[in-house]
């Protein structure tokens, strides 16, 4: 039995089986994909999100991932996506954030009510019954841009606003 060498210059192990993430076309505006042969939960990926959710998805992997897209019309496209190397990290430690306020007001809530601040970490689409499903990876963290929700918890008044 003849154990494999590293080559020269090769600086991060390929494993012998890559994982691998199918992307299918069901739509001109929808994809599917699934990771690994499992289907992932939740909505379709549209075509205009698809380069970023399979980076986060070749990421998560943290090494060379094989990604196939399959066409209605039967053709296979494939490539292998390596996930993008992180910046190298400074001798001095990470730069202390300095804070930049965002101030956001909106009217009808009840004198004193709590109101819930969250962020939108992305959108989705109800299905033909009208339901919605939603699923989260614990792991995954808001970056405040985008969009901002204030929502009263009595009044049930919302407030959707941008803060790009």
């Amino acid at each position: 039995m003849r154990r494999g060498r590293k080559r020269r210059g090769s600086t991060d192990p390929v494993p012998a089986v890559l994982p691998q993430i199918i992307a299918e076309v069901v739509s001109d505006e929808y994809v599917v994909l699934s990771v690994g042969g499992q289907r992932l939960p939740g909505a379709p990926t549209t075509r205009g999100e698809l380069g970023r959710v399979i980076g986060e998805l070749v990421a998560g992997l943290g090494g060379p991932t094989r990604v196939e897209v399959h066409e209605r019309d039967g053709s296979v496209w494939a490539d292998i996506i390596t996930p993008a190397t992180p910046p190298p990290s400074s001798p001095t430690g990470p730069p202390v954030p300095v804070p930049t306020w965002v101030e956001l007001t909106a009217d009808g809530f009840i004198p004193g009510e709590e109101v819930t601040i969250a962020l939108v970490l992305r959108h989705g689409s109800a299905s033909g019954a009208g339901t919605a499903r939603v699923v989260l990876d614990r792991a995954e963290q808001a970056g405040v841009g985008g969009e901002v929700i204030l929502l009263g918890r009595i009044s049930g008044t919302f407030s959707v606003q941008r803060i790009d």
